[in-house]
């Protein structure tokens, strides 16, 4: 038995289009003929990544195999620090749409409406 889901869900999902993500500079980069392709969206950097961020990548190869600090403990006491604002201020999230996505049900009741992008 099949279902449905699109008919379950609110009216406005089915008319929703998928974000287009960029192209990969590789398959630019075929389909163009072109190549040292820079690309200056998709939150790409093209001088590559720093040294800093390189070098606690291959520190965190050590403990790749633990389940991640789910409440970002670490990093909210260094924002904090940073900010001079109390660590249970701060709420972490995967970029701006999961901060939202957490908020929205928090602060809307019934009845309530709410547009962002």
């Amino acid at each position: 038995m099949s279902c449905d889901f699109l008919s379950l869900a609110n009216p406005g999902i089915g008319k929703l289009a998928p974000y287009q993500t960029g192209k990969p500079i590789d398959e630019l980069e075929r389909e163009l003929g072109v190549s040292n392709i820079i690309k200056l969206a998709s939150n790409e950097n093209p001088l590559g990544a720093g040294a800093k961020a390189q070098q606690a990548a291959r520190k965190a190869l050590d403990s790749l195999h633990l389940y991640p600090d789910g409440s970002g403990y670490r990093l909210k006491q260094a924002l904090a620090d940073k900010l001079g604002t109390p660590a249970n201020t701060i709420t972490l999230g995967n970029g701006s749409n999961d901060l939202l996505a957490l908020g929205a049900p928090a602060f809307l009741s019934d009845g309530d409406e709410a547009i962002f992008s």
